[in-house]
């Protein structure tokens, strides 16, 4: 089965990456050095209320059961069991715990395009199977659009790594295309660099066919054209909270991780009939590993903010 298959990619995957990791264009953003956007707390709207998933929707697999969704246990939409995610109260305040026993996603009911949105992320202690030996990983997840479980067990959308060591990272997720300024690295893989030209990353063939035995440089090629590497590494200890923050504008977002810029992508589309994405719903993801969200707000953008975009 295709999810299956996908699913042995990435777990290959998060072993290279272990090994690994230890414009429209006459503009471009200062990524190197924290910004500080000033801004007043009226204009900011929080999308999570603190106490329960209201505005919000769940979709989620059997428990340790990767993508197949013909197990026992199946759970779907708007059926989360609360040892799967549920609302904690911590010592700085209440927070969205997500276990990770079971693939899936909360997603909000609505799309949001043209804003500014801050969350808080750490990772709790908790791996399970089948992912138990592989880095603690989730996602933020934006534009998403198509039924729930329609890309694997998300939506279709672009993705804001947030996974050990990865934070920041763009990952396709379904019927996505994207353009990243980036540069060949002594990996395998691309990473982002603010000065290098664009280059074009979507859903390719490695990423639906899944992993055989031999890996050759075409299904070797094919994966560096879907995934892009942060830069820099701002990602804070294990235990303590990391500010995010995605700003989306059109089709080009950036991603910044505790105050810095790390990566900015552009010309976001669907990669079937080449239409523009420019709004769809917020997804956080549950990949097998604990992990607290807290201070989900959002602001109304009618343009990039100034201190992140330098005329050349």
């Amino acid at each position: 089965m295709k999810q299956i298959k996908y699913w042995g990619v990435l777990i290959f995957f998060a072993s290279i990456l272990f090994i690994g990791c230890k414009n429209s264009s006459n503009s471009k953003e200062t990524s190197s050095e924290k910004t500080e956007l000033t801004d007043t707390e009226d204009e900011w709207v929080s999308i999570w209320n603190g106490k329960d998933l209201t505005g919000w929707n769940t979709y989620f697999n059997s428990p340790f059961s990767k993508y197949d969704i013909t197990q026992e246990g199946f759970l779907g939409l708007n059926n989360p069991a609360q040892d799967i995610i549920d609302v904690v109260q911590l010592g700085d305040g209440s927070a969205i715990r997500i276990s990770g026993t079971a693939f899936g996603m909360m997603f909000t009911e609505q799309d949001y395009g043209n804003y500014h949105l801050k969350l808080k992320v750490k990772w709790g202690n908790d791996k399970h199977p089948p992912v138990e030996n592989s880095l603690r990983n989730t996602g933020l997840l934006y534009h998403g659009f198509g039924e729930p479980g329609s890309a694997y067990a998300y939506l279709n959308t672009v993705e804001f790594e947030i996974q050990e060591g990865n934070m920041g990272d763009f990952w396709p997720i379904g019927d996505i295309e994207i353009d990243v300024p980036s540069k060949p690295t002594d990996s395998e893989f691309h990473q982002y660099d603010e000065n290098s030209p664009l280059r074009t990353y979507s859903t390719t063939k490695f990423y639906k066919e899944g992993l055989t035995e031999h890996v050759d440089v075409g299904l070797m090629d094919s994966l560096v054209k879907m995934y892009v590497k942060k830069f820099p590494d701002k990602e804070n200890k294990h235990g303590e909270w990391n500010d995010i923050d995605l700003i989306c504008f059109g089709d080009s977002s950036i991603h910044m991780v505790n105050g810095t810029v790390v990566m900015r992508l552009f010309n976001a589309r669907k990669m079937s009939d080449k239409s523009p994405l420019k709004a769809g719903k917020l997804v956080i993801q549950s990949e097998g590993s604990e992990v607290y969200y807290k201070d989900i707000r959002l602001k109304r953008i009618d343009k990039m903010p100034a201190k992140l975009v330098t005329k050349e």
